[in-house]
């Protein structure tokens, strides 16, 4: 996160199976969490052409997983599965906005974490 004096958390729903989290430092969107049902037969590659700062990413491990610097996308396990979301898996997305924060290393792991926390989360019912 870059240095600032007030931070800020906008929640959104855009459509029905997107959750967003906006995190902004002194009014400047910083990072972005995103929660996303996508249809199945998806892969974390075709579901990062959707978002922003993507750029240069490669997968982690297996198609589960897409990283770049600024932005990583991940896919749920097989049993994280919802009733309003049929024949869908659920993937995390996130996005780095703040210029010169950009950190392969860090992405990778920030979005194995985030994956864990969401397949272990009620989002998964």
């Amino acid at each position: 996160m870059p240095a600032g004096d007030t931070l800020s958390v906008l929640k959104s729903s855009p459509n029905g199976g997107t959750t967003r989290c906006d995190v902004s430092v002194d009014g400047k969107l910083a990072v972005r969490h995103v929660q996303a049902w996508w249809a199945e037969g998806e892969n974390a590659a075709t579901v990062s052409e959707a978002y922003d700062r993507m750029q240069d990413g490669q997968f982690i491990d297996d198609d589960h997983y897409f990283s770049s610097g600024t932005g990583a996308v991940g896919k749920t396990s097989a049993a994280c599965k919802s009733s309003r979301h049929p024949e869908q898996d659920l993937y995390g997305i996130v996005q780095v906005y703040s210029p010169g924060h950009s950190d392969e290393k860090a992405m990778k792991k920030l979005v194995l974490a985030y994956i864990k926390a969401l397949d272990s989360s009620g989002a998964c019912h």
